[in-house]
């Protein structure tokens, strides 16, 4: 919801940055060079090498901001203040190690001594105020739309944890109930505003600007209506299509020659996109396999003298479009096991949503102490190590580094219909499942995450997870 205002809002804190920025410069040059301090030092600013350098420290703060999280719009103070830190000690890193090879720039260590600590302190404070700006903005001039939902179902109270989750944007009064929904079996975690008929009096009492109609067994009649008294009252009136169940929140309008057309979103690594994240994965597997190479020799030789059989465990799995493909991996398991126990545990992760065993509170979706594993084998999971070999999967087509988790044919057979949509691009070494959570999601929870993702694609979002990815594995250790 609100994407364009998240874009302008993302837009208009990257300027406010820049703002910040040049009012710590300024601020760091007059302690530098016109405080008369005793650390000042006479002379004139390098403005000349300051304005040659702004470009590329705009560019990398961008960047780094953006894969770092920086320019998330609903986050904590404490992540935001993180990721501002983070930010900035990349770009001046960045910054000081480029005049190590660009001996054209020169620049006062003592001003960037000001500098630096200047420009985290103005940017949080800035964006502080931003924030705080930006709600009474939306809680003042209208900024946030008083919501009922016309219906009382599973559906309604889908969009009463959407809204909430919206909260900026949207004003929950509540829920209407109807004659077709009066004995649904759902718990509706909202009040009930009263019955249909009394929708008139109900938008007038209490300043609705927004109604969704969510049961979808009100007759032609009903419909035109609730149409008609919303209009009289200046509501803005939406309706959920009765394929929502099928269509899992995923859809998308057309409009053809003013004929509006609703259907499925669709994959957004399609044509250009497509040969973007590509070529992108051939260049960094490559290099990824060039850096690994030490890594993955002396794995093979610990596989080998730990454990009898092959350095190599081939397995086929289901990649773009159902097809199936070679799978590598570095062994991990004693050779000669029966996959009875991963199917198993597969078929009730997928069909009854149940974890092989519980941690704690958590239920977490993986085999825990699998006793075909060998101790180099618990090693080389745990870090995640064991997953290299896939680059040559890359390398090959078959998989990309960043997409949806390579499916079994054994879990395939018990998928719904609407699961296969994780086949529309090659599957992935990580993605957007295993920096939410990985084992700790259900079946359907990883499912959604990658029909977002493919949705949603963009290289610097590729990026962000490969980022992630490397938190995760070296400090979470992907559990």
């Amino acid at each position: 919801m609100h994407e364009q205002r998240h874009y302008q809002q993302k837009f208009a804190l990257f300027v406010i940055d820049m703002i910040a920025f040049f009012a710590a410069l300024r601020f760091a040059i007059f302690l530098r060079y016109e405080s008369g301090l005793p650390f000042a030092k006479g002379g004139s600013a390098p403005w000349q090498a300051i304005s040659e350098a702004f470009p590329f420290v705009a560019v990398v703060w961008l960047v780094v901001s953006l894969a770092g999280g920086g320019y998330r719009i609903r986050q904590s103070a404490l992540d935001e203040l993180t990721a501002v830190l983070r930010a900035s000690a990349l770009t001046f890193g960045a910054l000081l190690a480029a005049t190590f090879f660009y001996r054209g720039f020169s620049y006062s260590r003592g001003m960037m001594v000001f500098l630096i600590p200047s420009f985290v302190l103005t940017v949080s404070l800035v964006r502080i105020a931003f924030r705080l700006l930006r709600r009474r903005v939306l809680h003042r001039f209208a900024g946030r739309s008083r919501v009922a939902i016309l219906g009382h179902n599973a559906i309604a109270q889908e969009l009463i944890r959407a809204l909430r989750q919206e909260s900026e944007y949207y004003e929950l009064v509540g829920v209407l109930d109807t004659p077709n929904t009066r004995s649904a079996n759902v718990e509706i975690e909202a009040p009930i505003l009263g019955h249909f008929e009394q929708l008139d009096s109900i938008c007038q009492d209490h300043d609705l600007s927004m109604l969704i109609l969510v049961d979808r067994y009100l007759s032609d009649e009903q419909v035109l209506s609730t149409i008609e008294i919303c209009m009289r009252h200046q509501v803005t009136w939406n309706m959920v299509p009765a394929v929502h169940e099928l269509l899992l929140d995923r859809a998308r309008v057309e409009v053809v020659d003013g004929n509006p057309m609703l259907g499925m979103r669709r994959s957004n690594i399609t044509g250009f996109n497509w040969f973007v994240k590509r070529s992108f994965d051939v260049v960094a597997s490559t290099f990824l396999l060039v850096l690994a190479a030490p890594l993955m020799f002396a794995v093979a030789l610990a596989i080998a003298l730990s454990s009898r059989g092959p350095i190599f465990y081939v397995q086929q799995r289901v990649g773009y479009r159902g097809q199936v493909f070679p799978f590598f991996k570095f062994r991990s398991m004693h050779v000669g096991n029966s996959d009875a126990i991963h199917r198993e545990y597969t078929k009730k992760w997928i069909t009854e949503n149940q974890a092989h065993e519980a941690s704690g509170a958590k239920a977490i979706h993986k085999i825990a102490r699998d006793p075909r594993v060998f101790p180099v084998g618990q090693f080389i999971r745990k870090y995640s190590v064991d997953e290299l070999p896939q680059l040559l999967n890359v390398l090959r087509g078959e998989m990309s580094l960043i997409g949806p988790r390579p499916a079994l044919p054994y879990e395939v057979e018990v998928y719904r219909e609407w699961h296969r949509r994780r086949f529309e691009a090659p599957p992935g070494i990580t993605g957007l499942w295993q920096v939410s959570g990985r084992n700790r999601l259900s079946f359907e929870e990883m499912v959604k995450l990658d029909i977002e993702y493919l949705e949603n694609w963009s290289l610097l979002r590729d990026l962000h997870i490969l980022w992630q990815t490397i938190r995760v594995v070296l400090f979470e250790h992907a559990y």
